[in-house]
């Protein structure tokens, strides 16, 4: 009837409660009811509820909702590249948990759902110890047979592209669903880091000493429909500018875009509601600083001035929360700023909030768990550990524990609902991660040398969360 009608602003509304209230208890049912449906707004709907099968499937698996998938609902989705999983082991724990719901009914479709398992990524001794010897494997021998041949590969890798009758998907590793990216400045590559891994791997390196990535300093940088935003900054040498490029990160390619309304180094960058926010920062060598803010629009590619802050700050951090932006600390040029404001894009106002407990500039903020933590930075006299928390219900700050390091001129990014710092101050690639559950910090990766493989963070690198399904599509 609404399509009958054509009444969109109805179908949007309609669509964007039942996609605000998807959880593990209903994504599948969910997901289910809009396969057969032929309808703009169900097919929207299909797509998210089969992403957040996929991106939430350690939850989903346990509810009541995951036993009632058909086998071939259950084999399209451990099929999928993008199935978040700490551990391949989850996967086969979830189809014997599925089986063992109906076992004389299920017992069967082993055959049809263990290939869908990446079974060469477990380690051997579980594969013998939980697969090779469960009663369900053992008693078909389809099944037996393709486990037998992945413990033969395993020991001799060499088999694999020899005619063995193995599918190599079974070694093939799941995408995460998200990476942090660094890109470097004078490092003519762009790394990525894979949490589950808690590795870094090239994923392009620039063509020549002409990029501008490469002698951009003090940028700031954005993801946003698929590109990664550069904005602002200094190229060496030279006054900031207000230059704006956009990086494609399936081509490997820069476009430059419409520049901004004021020149930016050091200055703030966030996204809400698909555009882009640019606020303070310093013009030029004479310091001159800015409370300047400015909105930008890609579907017209076009910076448009909003409302100035309630004050002059470089060297902040900014965020987003509840449809607000909210920027935290800095320094103008007497002093580091304790300060915060948030912005209301309905009212363009900016609101001063209960100041932080430490001042901070070169800090880094996130939006996480409904609050906004504020972590590391410099209080002008030295580089810091602490981190604080704002409840934005109470207006309060609070401390939360300090980092492993300290650090200042860095990084941060929320993944895999837990915040990870990324910094070259120890003169190593340092990545700390905090966990709310354990109200920890704790050390993941801290090899790579950043003055081999990359400038100092004190140049600029930048660091975005990229989440895999905008460069490698979904289908489902």
């Amino acid at each position: 009837m609404m399509d009958q009608f054509n009444v969109k602003s109805l179908e949007q509304t309609c669509f964007e409660v039942l996609k605000d209230h998807l959880c593990p208890e209903n994504c599948i049912g969910l997901w289910q009811f809009t396969k057969s449906l032929n309808i703009h707004i169900f097919l929207q709907l299909k797509y998210e509820a089969f992403h957040f099968i996929c991106e939430n499937f350690e939850e989903v698996s346990l509810c009541e909702e995951f036993l009632q998938l058909a086998v071939q609902e259950l084999a399209d989705i451990l099929g999928q590249d993008d199935l978040t999983v700490t551990q391949e082991s989850t996967v086969y724990q979830s189809v014997l948990r599925w089986i063992n719901h109906m076992p004389e009914e299920r017992q069967g479709a082993i055959a049809t759902l263990l290939p869908k398992v990446r079974l060469g990524l477990m380690d051997k001794s579980y594969i013998t110890d939980n697969v090779l010897n469960n009663d369900v494997v053992k008693t078909n021998p389809e099944s037996h047979l393709l486990v037998s041949k992945t413990l033969k590969v395993m020991s001799q890798p060499s088999l694999l592209f020899s005619e063995c009758g193995i599918d190599n998907t079974l070694f093939c590793r799941r995408l995460p669903n998200a990476v942090l990216l660094m890109i470097g400045l004078f490092s003519k590559a762009i790394k990525a880091f894979d949490y589950r891994t808690n590795s870094w791997i090239t994923v392009h390196t620039h063509p020549g000493p002409e990029d501008p990535m490469i002698h951009k300093f003090f940028y700031s940088t954005v993801f946003l429909g698929g590109y990664l935003y550069l904005v602002g900054g200094v190229l060496r040498l030279t006054d900031p500018f207000n230059r704006v490029w956009r990086y494609n990160l399936v081509t490997h390619t820069l476009q430059e875009m419409s520049p901004m309304q004021d020149s930016r180094d050091s200055g703030s960058v966030t996204v809400l509601k698909g555009c882009i926010y640019a606020m303070g920062g310093h013009r030029n060598h004479d310091s001159t600083l800015l409370r300047t803010a400015e909105r930008y629009q890609p579907n017209v590619n076009q910076w448009t001035f909003i409302a100035s802050m309630n004050e002059e700050r470089k060297d902040a951090c900014c965020t987003t929360l509840n449809n607000m932006i909210y920027i935290c600390g800095g320094r103008n040029n007497y002093r580091v700023l304790n300060t915060a404001e948030y912005y209301n894009p309905d009212t363009n106002q900016w609101t001063l909030i209960t100041p932080m407990g430490t001042p901070r500039h070169e800090l880094r903020v996130a939006a996480y768990m409904g609050h906004i933590f504020a972590v590391g930075g410099s209080d002008g006299s030295r580089d810091l550990r602490s981190a604080e928390a704002y409840d934005p219900v109470t207006n309060t700050w609070y401390d939360v524990p300090e980092m492993v390091h300290r650090h200042s001129y860095f990084d941060i990014a929320v993944m895999n609902k837990q915040i990870f710092v990324v910094s070259c101050s120890t003169g190593k690639i340092i990545v700390e991660c905090y966990d709310y559950i354990t109200n920890t910090w704790s050390v993941v990766s801290s090899g790579m040398n950043c003055r081999s493989e990359w400038e100092s963070m004190q140049t600029g690198e930048e660091l975005q969360t990229v989440e895999n399904q905008i460069i490698s599509g979904q289908n489902n």
